[in-house]
């Protein structure tokens, strides 16, 4: 359990549920309990594993589970949105009504009735020097700077507005408005990012997510419906009234034939992508800083079986 659900008292209850059900319950809150937590584990051989988390608890379970030595058996892990976003889980129906949704997966395994299984790639980042990370959510440039706004505007003080989906808005807003009325231009990256067979972006790219997540989060789905594979991309090199003009259409998925590399609209799917001039990313919304002069190859990495209700 994450330590973000057990702020908001969700883990106490969710403990108290699984304790009824005869269902040992483990809290880790940190990178190394979560290693420890899945060392003990994997030497119990356990096949089944119930996760409250939120996205970063996620992005380091996963990381540590696909490092481990090929023929390991992997636990299936049945997925509950316990943190602010819960991405992953929303992909996996674990968002929302968390604890009716655990009451019934209580029950479901007390009475032995199988639980059906949704295996999801993970994204794996490489770049040379520095060991491979695992998660399913990248963003970089101007999403990667939104990301990290809201997580200071949480963090530099305290209260309930500060703490609340509007206070998020509120930070989002301070900085999206100054950029939308030239007033500021944030520094980025020189962003390149290539896909093998599709045209590049004339200038770099200000905006720029990578996913294998699959399903849509509720009207965001901001990928367009080309190329194959198992990574879901968007890189927009485009900027001015004109990208602000297309940016429902960006986010709802809606790709017009205006949206073209030319134009500065990258999307669609693929296996693999490079990128250079890579500075910093969030990953499942844990910040990361690399070396922008070495590339980084982001790909569909190991498998991940989730059980779903």
């Amino acid at each position: 359990m994450s330590h973000s659900a057990a702020r908001d008292r969700l883990a106490q209850h969710a403990a108290r549920l699984a304790g009824a059900h005869g269902i040992e319950v483990i809290h880790a809150a940190d990178p190394s309990g979560i290693a420890a937590t899945l060392d003990l584990i994997l030497r119990r051989d356990q096949q089944t594993v119930f996760l409250l988390a939120g996205d970063g608890t996620v992005q380091a379970f996963v990381d540590r589970l696909a490092l481990l030595p090929a023929g390991v058996v992997q636990p299936r892990l049945l997925l509950l949105g316990g943190g602010r976003t819960n991405l992953t889980a929303g992909d996996l129906g674990g968002r929302g009504d968390v604890l009716p949704k655990l009451e019934r997966a209580l029950e479901r395994w007390r009475d032995g009735v199988p639980f059906g299984v949704t295996v999801r790639q993970v994204l794996r980042i490489e770049q040379p020097k520095a060991p491979a990370r695992h998660g399913f959510f990248l963003a970089a440039g101007l999403v990667d700077r939104a990301i990290r706004a809201c997580h200071r505007h949480r963090s530099d003080g305290s209260g309930r507005l500060r703490q609340s989906d509007l206070g998020t808005a509120c930070s989002l807003a301070a900085l999206a408005l100054p950029a939308m009325l030239g007033m500021r231009e944030p520094p980025l990256d020189d962003l390149r990012v290539e896909v093998p067979g599709r045209e590049m972006l004339a200038k770099p790219a200000r905006w720029f997510i990578a996913s294998t997540l699959q399903k849509r989060q509720g009207v965001l789905d901001p990928y367009a419906r080309h190329g194959h594979g198992g990574v879901r991309f968007t890189a927009v090199a485009a900027r001015g009234p004109s990208f602000w003009a297309r940016l429902p259409w960006l986010i709802t998925g809606r790709f017009t034939p205006a949206m073209d590399a030319e134009r500065g609209y990258l999307s669609g799917r693929c296996d693999a992508l490079g990128a250079s001039g890579l500075s910093s990313y969030t990953l499942d919304g844990e910040s990361f800083d690399v070396d922008p002069a070495l590339p980084v190859t982001i790909r569909a990495g190991p498998r991940v079986h989730f059980l779903s209700l």
